[in-house]
């Protein structure tokens, strides 16, 4: 493992012309990661008069998002940013960031948390917040799993225009379900620096970063250069709750996914960005369960297509998922399909997952963590463990022929628990919760037609 002292947030650079943006880092002012993010998309209009002062504004921002994933290579005590000027609000946003993301990374690899996370200015280059108007216009990111195809099918019930995002690069996945949906896609090519890879292959730390709370900050540049005011995204009202503890404070695999960071990051857009973007998620009124309901009743033109496991999305090609788009190994498989079954027929499930999952006993350790029996949720989003109850409550009801796994469930937890317990829990989930920050005119329209 190669070892640094110190990090560096180097500099970063736009092209106005072909809407490219370059960002620079190191660690020691000797090893170096060059990032590019291309904005350009040849089937969207971008405004016709670009500032440079808000250019600059969201890529610095932009910036110091980027940086966790070169940073988590080797956590440094200092962080040196030359950039450009972070003033002490803005310090508690990134510190506080930082610590809800990298905690799960600092458990998974057994790194001391003291002293991390200390910012320095090298430079006292500031720019001020220039407002500017947005159209009435809408932008969906377009993911795999079903979450956004659940905020699209709420969009086209209730005739609302919008349009499609996509952070990276298309897969066979997404396309199809763009293709599914006829929509063209918003497409923004990221390039992570060669010299990251070269660390990972020699052993340096290594753990996932946080997507969404990077595509956040790249979704609000591209409001800017292409006249979107909406930014919707599909989070529920699961991923605020914590997977452990650790050193006194609660991890969140799913934290940029939660309410809190919405907000906080809402609160940034406002004070330093944009008083005019709206980045919400539209499904924060429901919990994990109640979406995979409204799904498997009214999304059945995407079964086919979608997927929710993380084996599709590898940096490393390698290991990318190849003959099929669920392995049917991991957390996210088998949670998917315990919280799925008891909403389709066994030609439907079987039609998704080829296989009956519950008994496919190579899965019965990762039930059990997804139930809590054996330590603590997976690191992985798959939401409440209330919610896996009662999936399994459900779905015990389906089998004449109980696999080892569904009574491992009957023995450790269903005995417990009268019918009251369960119809109580059925009601939680199935109510519509108001704790968001969707804006108001386009909730009170969806609201009244769910």
């Amino acid at each position: 493992m190669r070892e640094f002292k110190s990090f560096y947030f180097e500099k970063f650079s736009f092209d106005k012309e072909t809407l490219k943006a370059s960002f620079e880092y190191s660690f020691d002012e000797n090893y170096f990661f060059f990032e590019e993010i291309d904005f350009s998309c040849e089937n969207f209009s971008q405004i016709n008069k670009l500032d440079d002062v808000i250019i600059n504004n969201f890529l610095f921002s932009l910036h110091i998002a980027l940086w966790i994933s070169y940073y988590k290579a080797f956590p440094t005590e200092k962080l040196y940013v030359k950039s450009w000027f972070l003033d002490d609000n803005q310090i508690k946003f990134w510190q506080k960031f930082y610590k809800n993301w990298l905690w799960e990374f600092l458990y998974k690899n057994q790194i001391n948390p003291e002293n991390l996370f200390n910012f320095e200015n090298l430079s006292s280059v500031k720019y001020k917040k220039i407002n500017f108007s947005l159209s009435e216009r809408s932008l969906i990111p377009l993911w795999w799993w079903k979450d956004s195809l659940v905020s699209i099918d709420l969009f086209e019930k209730n005739k609302l225009d919008y349009d499609l995002v996509v952070f990276w690069k298309i897969d066979n996945i997404k396309q199809n379900c763009a293709d599914v949906i006829d929509k063209k896609i918003l497409l923004t090519k990221r390039k992570i620096s060669p010299s990251l890879l070269e660390l990972n292959a020699n052993w340096n730390y290594n753990w996932h970063v946080p997507i969404t709370w990077i595509i956040a900050f790249v979704l609000a540049f591209i409001s800017y250069l292409y006249d979107y005011k909406y930014l919707v995204l599909s989070n529920e009202k699961s991923a605020s709750v914590w997977n452990t503890f650790w050193n006194g404070f609660e991890i969140n695999h799913q934290y940029s996914k939660s309410l809190e960071f919405e907000t906080d990051f809402k609160n940034y857009l406002n004070t330093y960005l944009s008083d005019d973007i709206e980045y919400f998620s539209l499904l924060r009124w429901w919990y994990e369960i109640k979406i995979w309901e409204y799904f498997s009743k009214n999304c059945k033109r995407f079964f086919w297509v979608f997927s929710s496991c993380n084996n599709n999305f590898k940096i490393d090609e390698a290991k990318r998922l190849k003959q099929t788009i669920w392995c049917n190994s991991c957390p996210k498989c088998a949670f998917v399909f315990c919280i799925l079954r008891p909403y389709l027929s066994s030609e439907e499930i079987l039609a998704i997952f080829w296989e009956d999952l519950f008994f496919k006993n190579s899965l019965k350790q990762t039930f059990l963590e997804l139930l809590w029996i054996s330590a603590f949720k997976p690191f992985e989003c798959v939401w409440e463990t209330e919610e896996v109850v009662l999936a399994f409550y459900k779905s015990l009801k389906l089998y004449d022929t109980k696999s080892d796994i569904l009574l491992e469930f009957k023995k450790n937890i269903s005995w417990k628990y009268d019918e009251n317990y369960f119809k109580q829990l059925e009601e939680k989930f199935a109510t519509i919760y108001d704790e968001d920050i969707i804006p108001k005119n386009l909730k009170d329209i969806i609201f009244k037609n769910i």
